[in-house]
């Protein structure tokens, strides 16, 4: 289930969140991990993601590289989420 905690805030009850941070941008959290994504705000309410901005979580866990699974997983989060707010994703 899904929820709006904030303005522009998506979270949901599986344990990650989106938030958009204006025309480009959006940061992904996953439990205590965040990630920042780049994005692009779209007429027509729909947004593009660039899938070769996932590729590490922000500090301290810059270390860990982020795998063609995970990443997958991450781009089927925020797809559902923003499926939720009625915002079309392309990738």
């Amino acid at each position: 289930m899904f929820t709006k905690s904030r303005v522009n805030v998506i979270e949901s009850d599986e344990g990650f969140s989106v938030e958009v941070l204006g025309r480009v941008g959006l940061l992904y959290t996953e439990g205590i991990k965040t990630l920042h994504i780049d994005s692009e705000a779209m007429a027509g309410n729909s947004i593009v993601i660039n899938k070769r901005s996932i590729h590490k979580w922000n500090p301290p866990f810059d270390e860990e590289e982020i795998d063609d699974n995970k990443i997958n997983s991450i781009i089927d989060n925020i797809t559902k989420a923003f499926d939720f707010a009625k915002i079309g994703v392309r990738v």
